[in-house]
């Protein structure tokens, strides 16, 4: 009774984690031009504050507030210009009291300058001399010397993919390079005597290739780089060949196809070949039940079997491929969306069910509506947002009750 021999997903996770223990993402330095999208290889602490030094956020006059005290537009208070400070220039210039320096935006303050008033309220009554018509409170139109960000502070934690914003605050530490990782390498193979490329002319019940588009595309949204993208007819020695040849490169094989029982499915067999064992024959998840996991440990590569339907294959590499990575790698995860489910929901005890929903924004948060397909469907991934996963406890979910959604990027 092999086919009822499965793990559960957390059992098939730790069995892939602990076997790859060895396994160790590689890093580089990149240009912070070419660093956009890719995942943090190291904590950045801030080696300098930002800003450097106190500045003025408005073009006007650097003051101690306490002198503007009282201004109004009946009642102005007068102040001795002393000096002016360009954007570009250092100052050693210090305030007394009863006295302003003219600022630009972004300008150094002069020591004990405290605020900064706009050159709106103000009006030259005499050469050297001001008037401002309204009061400024300490600190307003002035950022301090590390009040942006603290030095010593850790401002991009390890595994943080790098966005415009990241790249915003390497740039205002003065880091030209940044430590990334590597992308993960990955060969996508479909296999089936009954696939056709896109765009081939189709016979009989001959399908084209859907699974090698859409792995491929899920490994490059995630990161990773893919060495190939094949199709092999259902032949053994063929299938082996390529895996063979792609563990030599590849830091993850992944198979669609042939991980069933039919006569004609040779993945485990070719696993097993170049593996020396399976550690994982069958997972007690629905869709996605025949995944067969294995580790080439000489070429430190990852094989996976998965299913041969679309859906089952894609929510097989979320739920096992893309959680190894993310925890190899330690790259931050997009945290879950809290949800209400609109309907109920039936599964199977015995097995955990990966339901496809939709969001949309309700009166106190997001409602989810469940997208059903079966496993060989395709057109349900773009219309739903993401999925949940309900218990093999459970039988099912309840109208009203509480999800966490994990969204699809």
């Amino acid at each position: 009774m092999e086919l009822l021999k499965t793990d559960s997903l957390q059992e098939a996770r730790e069995k892939l984690r602990r076997e790859t223990e060895g396994f160790k993402a590689e890093t580089e330095m990149v240009s912070l031009e070419a660093a956009s999208g890719r995942v943090c290889g190291e904590d950045i602490i801030a080696k300098l504050p930002v800003p450097a030094f106190c500045r003025s956020t408005v073009d006007g006059y650097a003051v101690m507030a306490e002198d503007t005290y009282g201004a109004g537009e009946s009642s102005p208070i007068f102040l001795k210009v002393t000096g002016q400070v360009s954007i570009e220039k250092h100052t050693d210039a210090v305030l007394e009291s009863g006295e302003a320096v003219r600022v630009q935006t972004g300008s150094m303050l002069p020591a004990n300058a405290t605020a900064v008033l706009m050159v709106e309220y103000t009006q030259n009554y005499a050469p050297g001399k001001i008037a401002g018509y309204r009061a400024v409170s300490e600190g307003e139109n002035v950022i301090r010397a590390g009040e942006d960000v603290k030095q010593g502070a850790c401002v991009i934690s390890k595994g943080m993919r790098l966005g415009a914003h990241e790249l915003g605050i390497l740039a205002a530490l003065g880091y030209a390079e940044v430590l990334v990782f590597k992308p993960l390498t990955v060969t996508v193979i479909s296999t089936g005597d009954e696939l056709k490329d896109v765009g081939e002319a189709l016979s009989g019940s001959e399908i084209w290739d859907i699974n090698s588009y859409v792995l491929a595309a899920k490994a490059v949204e995630h990161g990773m780089k893919v060495l190939r993208r094949l199709k092999i007819t259902d032949d053994e020695a063929a299938i082996f060949r390529e895996v063979q040849k792609a563990s030599e490169d590849s830091d993850i094989v992944l198979l669609s196809g042939g991980s069933s029982k039919g006569n004609k499915d040779y993945t485990k067999q070719v696993l097993e070949r170049m593996a020396g064992r399976v550690l994982t024959s069958g997972i007690a998840v629905k869709p996605g039940k025949p995944t067969i996991l294995a580790y080439d440990r000489e070429h430190k590569t990852v094989l996976a079997g998965l299913p041969g339907h679309p859906l089952a294959a894609v929510l097989m590499f979320q739920l096992i491929i893309l959680d190894w990575y993310e925890r190899r790698t330690g790259i931050k995860r997009l945290l879950p969306y809290p949800a209400v489910i609109k309907e109920n929901v039936s599964s199977n005890q015995g097995r955990e069910t990966c339901l496809l929903v939709k969001l949309s924004a309700g009166e106190k948060g997001y409602e989810a509506l469940p997208v059903y397909a079966k496993s060989g469907s395709i057109s349900c991934l773009s219309e739903a947002d993401g999925y949940t996963l309900i218990p093999r406890s459970r039988e099912g979910l309840k109208a009203g009750e509480r999800i966490w959604v994990e969204r699809f990027i």
